[in-house]
């Protein structure tokens, strides 16, 4: 009976530890990152090569460019925000790439953020990010910063699919 006690006392402690690890804002996030990249690929695969380009109207960016921008931005801001350093990569021109290519720069722009996310210690996330603008952030803010702009442009995105009769990917938690 007290080896059974001792065993489960060590493997509360244990859990409380790994939970203690796990509760980090950054690390907690990670599963949401991951979702939110499988969704903007997913939507970036869901139009049609030939409607990249597509815009409602003229003084918007056409699809392609949006998801561009939600590429270019995410990595912006991550070398900004959260690492600190600059960032002097334009933005690309959708209109010179291939569906393929924006896809590319999508997942590999989603897989960079993701590990500098993973890297972020909790004594990080209160260190200043977002210095631009006011107010100023920290690593934490600029963190959900980051996601809501990335959703403000995908749902854009979702918009001009459902304008070309296109239904957009489900959208959830997967």
């Amino acid at each position: 009976m007290k080896n059974r006690i001792l065993i489960t006392l060590s493997l509360l402690w244990i859990s409380a530890g790994l939970m203690g690890q796990q509760n980090s804002f950054a690390k907690a996030n990670l599963p949401i990152w991951q979702n939110a990249k499988s969704r903007t690929i997913a939507v970036a695969k869901a139009m049609p090569e030939a409607k990249y380009s597509y815009k409602p109207t003229a003084d918007v960016m056409s699809f392609g460019q949006q998801m561009a921008h939600i590429a270019n931005s995410m990595r912006s801001m991550e070398m900004r925000f959260l690492k600190g350093e600059s960032w002097s990569q334009r933005e690309p021109n959708a209109g010179n790439m291939t569906k393929a290519q924006i896809v590319d720069l999508l997942e590999k722009s989603f897989d960079a953020v993701i590990v500098t996310i993973r890297g972020l210690s909790e004594d990080d996330l209160s260190k200043s990010g977002k210095s631009f603008g006011t107010p100023p952030l920290n690593k934490e803010q600029s963190m959900l910063f980051m996601f809501d702009h990335i959703t403000n442009h995908r749902a854009k995105t979702v918009l001009y699919l459902r304008l070309n009769g296109i239904n957009p990917p489900r959208y959830g938690f997967n």
